[in-house]
């Protein structure tokens, strides 16, 4: 196996995870509340998630040719109450400004989240995962 990231312990749930290739971001506990100074492990599932779909989006409109001048994805999520407390509902909103045929991003977002995304084929086997889309000008 390849290392891929460090997670040191700074104080309380708080953690500072630095990639191999120098990366950081500081990771805490969901006891941190609002006042944490980064998001928390089960949040950074979602950014997995909302963000490799965004990316093959992206790369397929372009692929496609729409004219997309840019993307947001919106993510709410249920989890379970007891624990472990994973993920059981997901919903992603695709937000895309540009001239984008409506059938070609339906067709780019379900290839993206049912045959490109890692993180939706690591997250769909305990999770509902639906998603909406709409498009701006």
């Amino acid at each position: 196996m390849n290392k891929i990231l460090t997670a040191t312990h700074i104080a309380g749930e708080a953690f500072d995870v630095t990639t191999t290739a120098g990366q950081s971001i500081r990771v805490e506990g969901s006891s941190a509340g609002p006042d944490a100074s980064g998001p928390g492990p089960m949040q950074l599932l979602l950014v997995g998630l909302a963000t490799c779909s965004a990316i093959n989006v992206v790369d397929l409109l372009e692929k496609m040719r729409q004219p997309c001048k840019g993307l947001q994805v919106e993510v709410a999520g249920q989890r379970s109450e007891k624990p472990p407390r994973i993920w059981t509902d997901i919903a992603l909103h695709y937000r895309v400004w540009g001239e984008v045929d409506e059938r070609r991003l339906a067709r780019a977002i379900w290839l993206s989240e049912t045959k490109l995304c890692s993180a939706a084929a690591m997250l769909s086997p305990v999770a509902d995962i639906t998603h909406t889309k709409e498009i701006l000008p």
